[in-house]
């Protein structure tokens, strides 16, 4: 009788460690498939952001053609064939004068402290500490001219997690201004919208927002419109036309300013391109320059960055 119940417990402790063996084969598995198909939605991932990078490249190179293929070397105009938004099943891009917004690098060295100020407190949001934050600006460059402010900005960067500090040079991209001290509420897409830090131009009268016009220029008032209409039909292809257009005089202080700060040629043209391939949507950023003589050489990209990578919801 006793033989038999041993008999009967080794076959319970037996399908016990048969089941616990199944079990365990079965998580083992399991997890054997999630991560072979973790593994190949992986490499399908990398094979479609791969894809969308290379028809990036490839929009870059019809751009450079078409900037090559200018005609008009003495002004840049909307009517351009290389000028605005271009789209296409899953790509598109789009080509602005970086001289179009207002240079940052180009601002911090602008000796007119009081047109500086005017000019951004247009621009910036209202309630904003104008002279504070392009105290700060000049402190992050290098140009700082207040031991006080400078030392709370440091305060500031030795606080944030992790901790940074001013290069004390010129911005590499108009977004750096984000980490500067005061400035990190500002929206990233309007700061890209409006700043640049690419080449040394004055701002190209054919291609600014009304919004950075009337930031330079707060006299022109109702003639904005004028200006507006004419570049967007006709474009400036001489700023003395401006004269015409806008009933200004020859002689007037407002037209000496406009000499000094705006321009109708351009020389640094920033692509912004997105492609999609499988989902995976990739937006890239590239900034072409393209020399005085640009009829017997070739424009170059000075710079490229991801703007972003994303893919669709697993």
């Amino acid at each position: 009788m006793l033989l038999n119940k041993n008999r009967d417990n080794s076959k319970g402790v037996v399908l016990v460690l048969v089941l616990v063996i199944f079990m365990a084969l079965s998580g083992l598995t399991l997890m054997t498939i999630e991560v072979s198909t973790r593994g190949a939605v992986e490499a399908s991932r990398m094979r479609s952001e791969y894809d969308a990078h290379f028809i990036a490249e490839e929009i870059l190179y019809l751009v450079f053609e078409k900037i090559r293929n200018d005609n008009t070397p003495f002004s840049d105009t909307p009517m351009e064939e290389w000028a605005g938004l271009w789209e296409d099943d899953n790509v598109s891009y789009v080509v602005r004068p970086c001289n179009s917004k207002i240079n940052l690098n180009k601002l911090a060295d602008l000796n007119d402290n009081a047109k500086v100020l005017s000019i951004m407190r247009s621009l910036l949001p209202g309630g904003a500490d104008v002279p504070r934050l392009l105290g700060s600006l000049g402190g992050w460059v290098g140009k700082s001219d207040s031991a006080v402010l400078e030392k709370m900005d440091m305060l500031y960067y030795a606080s944030q997690f992790p901790s940074y500090a001013p290069p004390h040079n010129y911005l590499q991209a108009p977004e750096e201004i984000l980490l500067v001290s005061g400035w990190k509420d500002l929206d990233r897409q309007w700061v890209d919208a409006t700043f640049t830090v690419w080449g040394d131009e004055n701002v190209n009268i054919n291609f600014a927002s009304k919004e950075i016009l009337l930031a330079y220029f707060p006299e022109l008032g109702r003639k904005i419109s004028s200006i507006l209409h004419w570049r967007n039909t006709r474009g400036f292809t001489d700023l003395s036309q401006v004269l015409t257009v806008a009933g200004i005089e020859a002689d007037s202080d407002i037209y000496r300013e406009m000499l000094s700060l705006l321009t109708v040629r351009s020389s640094y043209f920033e692509v912004i391109v997105t492609a999609e391939v499988t989902g995976c949507r990739v937006v890239k950023r590239y900034i072409i320059a393209r020399p005085e003589t640009f009829q017997t050489q070739l424009s170059k990209l000075i710079f490229q960055s991801d703007i972003s990578v994303t893919f669709p919801e697993s």
